[in-house]
């Protein structure tokens, strides 16, 4: 769907006779999605268009290659944050990799044009938040029981690659994902959870903040209690 509008939207900006008025909407509206699409292409020549997916979080363009390749970018080019929000994600990613019992991004950092992508293979899946309510509870023991088991292991993960992010040791803190509602990846079918993504805002804080982060920002999830269940499966864990 992002494909297909933002195609469209740069074919209608084209046809803009005042060059100055179609960069400026290319920038602000479309994020600069062809310069970035061409350095992409440019970059890699086996890559094709018509095999790419687009999609659009909050502060990123993503572009999808074959179901194999994924480039995320930031929507601007100047903002401040942007290659620090993806250092900071590639060092916890690296560092928790091995305690995670679910697939988490392994990032290559690639500069290019002036735009900073992070490359990372390709997690199959539908993210969570998008499948039926119905379905999710029908499931919702199965998948509370994944991600119990998921953030008991993190919880005691003390990786020395991130001292100096952590500071003090404090009890009842944990590395946390902080913003798992949106970035949990599922098979539809088995309904497992098959991949964790976006780390931008992890931290290392206290335990809670990871169990509300599994419905802060959806009250799809809020309603089906997904962050109490959980909880319930890793305090069993924890005994």
């Amino acid at each position: 769907m992002w494909k297909f509008l933002f195609e469209f939207c740069d074919f209608v900006f084209a046809i803009i006779p005042v060059k100055k008025w179609r960069n400026y909407l290319r920038e602000r509206v479309l994020f600069d999605y062809r310069k970035k699409l061409n350095a992409l292409l440019r970059k890699y020549p086996n890559l094709r268009k018509k095999h790419m997916r687009l999609a659009k979080g909050g502060g990123s363009l993503v572009f999808i290659f074959n179901n194999k390749f994924t480039f995320k970018v930031r929507k601007y080019k100047h903002e401040t944050t942007n290659f620090d929000r993806f250092y900071h994600e590639k060092r916890i990613t690296d560092a928790l990799r091995d305690f995670c019992i679910i697939t988490i991004p392994n990032i290559e950092f690639i500069d290019l044009d002036g735009f900073t992508f992070y490359k990372s293979d390709f997690i199959p899946g539908k993210l969570l938040v998008s499948i039926p309510t119905h379905r999710i509870k029908k499931y919702q023991n199965q998948i509370s029981k994944q991600l119990a088991e998921f953030i008991y292991k993190k919880s005691f993960a003390d990786p020395t690659e991130l001292a100096d992010m952590r500071g003090e040791k404090c009890p009842g803190y944990s590395w946390n994902h902080n913003d798992m509602c949106s970035n949990i990846l599922i098979d539809p079918k088995t309904m497992v959870i098959t991949g964790i993504i976006d780390w931008e805002w992890a931290n290392y804080s206290p335990l809670d903040k990871e169990f509300n982060g599994l419905v802060r920002v959806r009250k799809k999830m809020q309603k089906i209690g997904l962050d109490q269940s959980t909880k319930e499966y890793y305090l069993k864990l924890v005994k």
